[in-house]
């Protein structure tokens, strides 16, 4: 039997609108100050680009022209990683400049996660549509016009755009989280707590390629990269973004109310 209220709706319809209500509210929080998340990525992406677009003309130019110079020889920079880098960065700043101030107006710790969390897996859709428009345009003019291959490097060069485009949205997908854990770790614990985190985490990296080398299974792990197709390489980072969901949940949510 459906519940209803008194204006006769029914109260799961209700609640559902509720919660979009309070959703939507921490978006128009993020959205408050577009620069940080929506404009300066853009900026740190162009002058990254322009420097490197300098530097392969400066070659093409001592060496004579384009076709002196190896035909992969500006495919290989990979420099449009630091964009996914600096959403870690995005994603910290923006939660440590919101979550108190959303806390202040009333809205509970679960709903600001939960419209965070949506709002970074919009900006990895806006981000990934963006990138995958200018790998068009780099191919439609032969990598500006210099054989290059900024925005799509290889191996994703000769990759189909759909492959393209799905790589970014887990990559944004997993900066974007990696950056809530981080952020989750910074709200908590403050600076002090990033330190540790971070030392941790080095040491697991570290303890970890130590493992690997110990059981003398690098050529298993670089036979599992070479015979992966690059989606599917994409698609093992989905469960380390869902742990870090996850865990910045589980941090956030006893996070004290002043820092």
């Amino acid at each position: 039997m459906t519940t209803i209220d008194a204006t006769g709706a029914p109260l799961a319809d209700r609640s559902i609108a509720s919660l979009g209500h309070r959703l939507g509210a921490v978006l128009r929080i993020h959205l408050a100050g577009p620069f940080l998340t929506l404009i300066q990525p853009w900026i740190v992406t162009a002058v990254i680009f322009a420097v490197n677009l300098a530097v392969y003309g400066m070659i093409a130019y001592a060496a004579g022209g384009v076709s002196a110079i190896d035909d992969d020889a500006f495919k290989h920079g990979g420099s449009v990683s630091w964009v996914f880098v600096f959403m870690i960065v995005v994603a910290v700043q923006a939660m440590h400049f919101t979550f108190r101030f959303a806390l202040g107006l009333s809205i509970d710790r679960r709903d600001y996660y939960l419209g965070t969390i949506g709002f970074f897996g919009l900006l990895s859709l806006v981000y990934s549509l963006g990138l995958t428009l200018l790998v068009v345009l780099e191919r439609l003019t032969g990598g500006w016009w210099l054989n290059a291959a900024f925005f799509a490097p290889i191996p994703l060069d000769s990759a189909p755009l759909t492959t393209v485009a799905y790589v970014f949205v887990v990559g944004f997908l997993l900066a974007f989280g990696a950056g809530a854990f981080s952020a989750s770790v910074w709200v908590r614990w403050g600076a002090r707590g990033l330190y540790w985190y971070f030392g941790i985490l080095a040491f697991g990296v570290v303890a970890f390629l130590w493992s690997v080398t110990a059981a003398e299974a690098w050529p298993d792990v670089w036979s599992f990269l070479a015979d992966t197709s690059l989606a599917g390489l994409a698609t093992w980072a989905l469960p380390v973004v869902a742990l870090c969901v996850a865990g910045g949940w589980a941090l956030l949510r006893r996070a004290p109310l002043r820092s």
